[in-house]
């Protein structure tokens, strides 16, 4: 196992030292970012129980305020970050526990054009139970206010917790009856102030707005389709919606949702 990681990082600092230029010129800092990122990964990676290796999702890169309000809105940037460490990832055959999360956060303690990278798990079990590890970042603070869905086109669901994990099993905290619905079929993670849509490998799929997605990040009015079962995203911060206690679809919808009482928050 030890001689499997040498090779590992051997690989790793290869692809730093060449693979990230095929992205950026060596020149413009990009490139010196892309292989910190790339670094971070590999302090991180873990052998899971089948012995493959993976490395966290969630990567979040600290800088000077004024450098970090710039790099927010580098979406091309950001994007070709994110290219570089998923090819990163590919070639030393390490697995992403999801495609990855990319956040830029201040750090006034850091000088101009100095930068540090932290890397989250976003599962830090990989097993039924999906769950996540809070980091100090991600404390319920973060949790975006008045944040609700829309089950069925009627009834509210209020989303008040860090992970919401929905699907047709019971212990799901949002429980929908529908058998075309996977037993654990999707989360909602809180990160950074804003939640994250995941399909956990569902059979019946999802989507985000009419589009099959794995991985959204959600905003007010958002449409999701849990293998057709609608659930609309919606926020009001001046307002907390009670708790949903249970949706009855039509007879002609064998759709039922229903929070699940022994995960309702305190």
């Amino acid at each position: 196992m030890a001689y499997s990681l040498s090779r590992i990082e051997a690989r790793l600092q290869r692809i730093i030292e060449e693979g990230t230029a095929r992205l950026f010129s060596a020149n413009d800092g990009k490139h010196e970012l892309a292989g910190r990122l790339i670094e971070c990964m590999q302090a991180e990676i873990k052998f899971a129980d089948s012995d493959e290796l993976i490395a966290p999702g969630i990567y979040t890169i600290y800088t000077a305020p004024a450098a970090a309000e710039g790099l927010k809105e580098n979406q091309a940037l950001k994007e070709a970050l994110c290219t570089a460490l998923q090819q990163a990832a590919h070639e030393a055959n390490i697995a992403l526990e999801a495609e990855p999360v990319l956040h830029v956060a201040p750090d006034e303690k850091l000088v101009a054009e100095a930068f540090k990278i932290k890397a989250t798990w976003m599962q830090h079990e990989l097993s039924e139970t999906q769950s996540l590890e809070l980091s100090e970042e991600e404390q319920p603070a973060q949790i975006p206010a008045g944040a609700f869905l829309i089950v069925g086109g009627t009834e509210i669901y209020p989303l008040n917790r860090m992970i919401i994990n929905i699907g047709r099993k019971k212990d799901n905290h949002l429980v929908v009856d529908n058998p075309q619905v996977s037993r654990r079929h999707a989360q909602l993670r809180a990160i950074k102030g804003q939640y994250h849509f995941f399909d956990l490998g569902s059979t019946g799929g999802s989507k985000v707005n009419g589009e099959a997605a794995k991985r959204s990040v959600l905003a007010i009015g958002d449409v999701i389709s849990l293998a057709g079962v609608p659930l609309i995203y919606g926020s009001d911060a001046r307002e907390n919606p009670s708790e949903t206690q249970e949706f009855r679809a039509e007879p002609d919808n064998p759709t039922k949702t229903t929070p699940n009482p022994d995960n309702a928050a305190a």
